[in-house]
């Protein structure tokens, strides 16, 4: 397994299930049982290479937590010769069953995965654009008064953008070097960011409250104006300065409206 990792009595089992006959395990969920005294599960899917795969998620009486993922074989012959590639098995994995010998096949890990590479040029400025909407759509419904809509898009969609945009940075300091502990959902943040991020970031959250909510959308507007034209220049990509300027003086008479 990769280095970096902390396993306690909170960590859970990621099991992939590779089946052809997996509908039986989507159709009737009473084969949880057989694992153990099932507290709550949830039913969950992500996308993977233009399939989707369903999961179980399951927390047992005893406490333990096990994410089971169902796959087609096809998929695990796609990565295994390489046409598709599954970056969390680069960080570690340990076969329980293989049947066919095909997942012994599979390269061993290195703990290369969860790369964050350099943005192209196009990927850069959709994220600064997408934060600066962001920003806007929350300083427009909390002019409006309309706080609980306000918190949803104040608590999710723009802080997507800034946190994309610290590991950029963060990355670009570090010569884009791969490192196991990056997510990019954010998980063991407090584990690579410095103590300056950490307590910017303290900022860019708030209590119910539209002043603080205000106060908030402006540490994040200032947080992000940091590490994008820092990140910019590493990328020797031209900083938008009028679109930043424009939708700075926008939000300000939103607020004082």
């Amino acid at each position: 397994m990769a280095a970096g990792f902390q396993f306690d009595e909170l960590s859970d089992y990621d099991v992939n299930i590779f089946a052809f006959d997996r509908d039986k395990y989507l159709t009737d969920d009473r084969w949880m049982s057989q694992l153990g005294d099932v507290l709550l599960y949830q039913k969950e899917q992500f996308p993977f290479c233009g399939v989707v795969v369903p999961t179980r998620l399951i927390l047992f009486r005893d406490r333990t937590r096990m994410d089971l993922s169902f796959w087609h074989p096809t998929t695990l012959s796609e990565i295994v010769s390489g046409n598709k590639e599954y970056e969390i098995y680069r960080n570690g994995y340990h076969i329980l069953v293989d049947k066919d010998r095909l997942a012994e096949r599979l390269q061993p890990a290195d703990g290369s995965g969860f790369l964050i590479s350099p943005p192209a040029r196009a990927a850069f400025l959709q994220t600064v654009y997408d934060f600066w909407f962001a920003a806007y759509c929350v300083a427009r419904y909390l002019s409006r008064g309309d706080l609980w809509y306000a918190k949803l898009l104040e608590s999710r969609y723009i802080k997507d953008h800034l946190f994309r945009m610290a590991l950029w940075n963060h990355q670009a300091a570090h010569v884009w070097k791969p490192n196991p502990v990056l997510h990019t959902e954010g998980k063991r943040f407090e584990k690579w960011a410095s103590s300056e991020l950490v307590d910017a970031v303290s900022r860019c959250f708030s209590p119910y409250d539209v002043e603080d909510t205000w106060r908030s959308l402006s540490a994040m507007v200032e947080l992000f104006t940091r590490l994008a034209r820092q990140t910019a220049i590493q990328l020797d990509i031209e900083y938008p300065d009028r679109t930043e300027q424009d939708i700075i003086s926008y939000l300000q008479y939103l607020k004082d409206r």
